[in-house]
């Protein structure tokens, strides 16, 4: 079946996803929703502006997206359940996921959390070999045959919050401005873990089911 992406795992819950849009089975690449859309988050709107608004703000998140991903395929906790996605060079989500799709869909579920005129689940533009635009897949879809445990959950929302600081600070946002914008996304972050993790894990070298909760 389709996964997609950690915040859609990923503070990262963040991210997350991530863990997310995103997961071991569909996901995509970068992408712009044509239609106009209704914030999902207007209550983050002052994040979006911080970060330089619809101008600069897109890129900014792609940059945080795109070092969370390379330290969710990095980290040796987290990277076997990425496998599917890693290893599928068909440059098609029919089966699994994609690393283009899996970045796409994080970028729109980030664009949309931090503050931006974006909605997640919706439409992305790929390099797949796909008809385009994908649509992404909600949370709970998204990762549903991946057997995500708790600890791994927890892992990626860890290794999130640090790629927020990193990315933020270099953005020029001083810790105060930092720890406001973690309080406000945090609760949307870690409230995807209940749509992420499963009831079924799957524990993956290195991780046991005596060193992880689910």
């Amino acid at each position: 079946m389709k996964t997609r992406a950690l915040l859609s795992m990923a503070l990262i819950a963040v991210i997350a996803s991530s863990l997310v849009a995103c997961g071991g089975g569909d996901s995509s690449q970068p992408v712009a929703q044509t239609a106009p859309v209704v914030p999902q988050f207007p209550q983050n709107a002052n994040i979006w502006a911080a970060l330089g608004g619809d101008a600069k703000a897109p890129a900014a998140v792609e940059s945080v997206v795109g070092h969370a991903v390379n330290g969710l395929l990095a980290d040796p906790i987290e990277a076997p359940y990425f496998a599917a996605v890693t290893g599928n060079a068909t440059h098609s989500s029919a089966l699994h996921d994609t690393p283009s799709r899996l970045v796409a869909c994080l970028n729109l579920q980030f664009k949309a959390l931090l503050g931006g005129p974006f909605s997640y689940p919706g439409p992305v533009t790929t390099t797949d070999t796909d008809a385009q635009p994908e649509m992404c897949q909600d949370m709970v879809t998204a990762h549903q045959d991946v057997g995500i445990p708790g600890c791994v959950f927890d892992q990626f929302m860890t290794d999130l919050v640090s790629v927020l600081n990193q990315d933020l600070t270099t953005a020029g946002f001083t810790p105060t401005q930092i720890n406001g914008v973690l309080g406000q996304v945090g609760p949307t972050l870690t409230g995807m873990k209940t749509s992420i993790v499963s009831t079924s894990p799957v524990y993956l070298a290195p991780t046991t089911a005596s060193s992880c909760t689910p």
